[in-house]
């Protein structure tokens, strides 16, 4: 039995059998019914309070949830995927990790909290008082006490997926309840505060009852330790979300108005979507890591599936998407929107690129070369900004989302090369079949002119011959549901 086996006083409740599709797809719904239920919620609740609040008071909360977020990506700091990694590879007593885990993200808050208020509050010049931010800072101490990566690498995926959705469901009844447009701005921080510390406490009460009657090793040593072994995994993603949120910027500052909130709306519909891509890889990663040390055969025919599925999936997806594109935009934003269809357009294809380059990207993670997952991320977000600019001066919003593109393709090329030396690497010939199969559909649409409609219908006929002539896709679906299944 490994160590993180024999930490647990019930591992068996994490091998239950189940009866559904499949773990893996079993598994991927429960998470992508998580994301989707705390997004529903968390787009009610601000634009509720858009309706009710002033727009300076409406302004600050965003401008208080912008801090939040950057402190939730800092007191993380990439600690979850070390701790999953930590546990599935047996590296340390599961906790061993759950303590040193914890106590690495509470000396981070405890030192960088007041330190992110204290600048916003010099920084912005809101009309709102500085308590609002205060409070905000307050709830980011319930993120040490997020255990979602905990039982994660237990397989527990419903528990891991309902934490969120519990928290924006708590936050827009908090809001709801507290009245803010009557009470004072305020009261939106102290529904955060709620809110976190709700996610918080169902983590606690689940991690206490699958781990009794043991508890956390804590260790402000082994805090450190995991921050150290996290740092580059934290800075990739606080550059990868640099790489997401300043290309509007970049519009903004090379192009005008009309192109910035246009190229704004598509990209928020696109990082909306790109939240299947993260479910689907946080699904699988405890799996991928376990392998990385005790089976690579396993793996590498587990990562020359993904590669397929993931493929005809992004390629399925995008198709659609890039056919539909100024429709989805109309019903999603307004008929003012439409003309943004052209730059969504262009930004499904980053989506896709970014999806199938997730295979490279989390055997790296696992593989412990999380220095390697930096510079990929460094090198989108370099192009993202520089070619951004230059191409939103000659195109606008439509320049911008091109090299959002070439950054996924450079992000995706890095991640590859780098992992060489890995006993497994991903099989690219995987890709050539959806590929192909993409660029017959854009280029032949694109010649044809034809209407949505009956360009859906041709774009599924062709997307339907070229999964026929996949004959590895069958075996390759077949294959992940099988691996996650078995453990």
């Amino acid at each position: 039995m490994t160590p993180a086996q024999s930490d647990t006083a019930s591992p068996d409740i994490a091998k239950k059998k189940r009866f559904g599709f499949g773990r893996l797809i079993d598994d991927f719904l429960v998470l992508a019914s998580g994301q989707l239920f705390s997004k529903v919620f968390g787009f009610l609740a601000f634009a509720w309070m858009a309706r009710q609040l002033t727009v300076e008071d409406y302004g600050a909360v965003e401008t208080a949830v912008g801090m939040a977020a950057i402190g939730a990506i800092a007191l993380e700091m990439g600690t979850g995927a070390i701790g999953v990694r930590r546990i599935s590879q047996s590296d340390s007593a599961a906790m061993q990790v759950l303590g040193d885990v914890i106590a690495g993200r509470m000396l981070l808050a405890v030192v960088a909290a007041p330190l992110l208020a204290l600048f916003y509050i010099a920084a912005t010049r809101s009309s709102a008082p500085d308590l609002l931010f205060w409070v905000f800072t307050a709830s980011l101490f319930a993120i040490p006490f997020n255990h979602n990566w905990f039982f994660q690498a237990h397989e527990r995926m419903g528990v891991a997926g309902f934490g969120q959705t519990l928290k924006m469901g708590v936050f827009f009844a908090a809001v709801l309840l507290l009245a803010p447009q009557k009470n004072g701005v305020v009261f939106v921080a102290v529904s955060e505060v709620i809110a976190a510390f709700s996610m918080a406490l169902w983590f606690c009460a689940f991690s206490y009852m699958m781990i009794r009657p043991q508890h956390p090793q804590y260790s402000i040593e082994g805090g450190v330790t995991v921050l150290r072994e996290s740092a580059q995994l934290g800075a990739s993603s606080f550059v990868n979300a640099l790489a997401q949120y300043l290309p509007v910027l970049v519009v903004a500052s090379a192009a005008n108005d009309v192109e910035t909130a246009n190229f704004g709306a598509a990209q928020r519909l696109i990082l909306s979507l790109m939240t299947f891509s993260y479910v689907y890889y946080f699904n699988l990663f405890p799996l991928i890591a376990r392998r990385m040390i005790d089976d690579t055969a396993a793996l590498g025919r587990i990562v020359t599936a993904s590669v397929r599925v993931t493929a005809w999936v992004g390629v399925a997806a995008g198709v659609l998407l890039w056919t539909f594109a100024p429709i989805i935009m109309r019903l999603v934003f307004g008929a003012t929107f439409e003309p943004a269809g052209r730059i969504f357009g262009i930004l499904v294809w980053s989506g896709v690129i970014i999806l199938v380059s997730g295979n490279a990207r989390w055997l790296l993670v696992a593989g412990k070369r999380q220095g390697s997952l930096l510079v990929a991320h460094i090198v989108n977000a370099s192009c993202v900004v520089g070619l951004g600019y230059i191409l939103s001066s000659l195109f606008g919003g439509a320049g911008a989302a091109a090299a959002c593109i070439v950054g996924a393709g450079g992000l995706w090329l890095v991640a590859h090369h780098r992992t060489k030396g890995l006993d497994v690497r991903p099989d690219l010939s995987g890709n050539l079949i959806p590929a192909a199969t993409a660029v017959a559909v854009v280029t032949s649409l694109t010649l044809l002119n034809l209407q949505p409609l009956p360009a859906a219908g041709i774009a599924v006929a062709m997307l339907a011959t070229g999964v026929f002539a996949d004959r590895r896709l069958p075996g390759a679906i077949n294959a992940l549901i099988e691996a996650k299944s078995a453990t």
